[in-house]
């Protein structure tokens, strides 16, 4: 079966508190399993996003067809931001972090 990319979820915004201390900056990657330490509430108000973002939906009000916002339903307080994983941009930045080791002394283009 065919997982699909997989998603990024990350604290965007904490309006007052959480109850759980998620705080900004707080990420998780997920793929076919739920990510350990996320809010289960936070969890299950995402899931269908989650869903949409690894079979190719977009969502309409984003301008970034990769990424979506929902805030938790526990009085919308923390707001996660969903960005689909472009997997062979990753690889090709991590083999193009490995040539520029590999290349000392050398001042990359751009």
């Amino acid at each position: 079966m065919d997982e699909g990319p997989k998603v990024q979820i990350r604290v965007a915004r904490v309006r007052r508190r959480c109850p759980l201390g998620h705080k900004v900056g707080d990420s998780w990657e997920m793929g076919a399993t739920t990510p350990e330490g996320i809010c289960m509430y936070a969890f299950l108000a995402i899931a269908p996003a989650w869903s949409a973002l690894r079979t190719g939906g977009r969502f309409g009000w984003e301008e970034d067809p990769d990424v979506v916002h929902f805030a938790c339903p526990d009085q919308g307080e923390v707001v996660f931001e969903l960005r689909r994983v472009d997997e062979a941009a990753v690889e090709q930045e991590a083999a193009a972090a490995v040539e520029q080791e590999a290349a000392p002394g050398q001042v990359a283009d751009g």
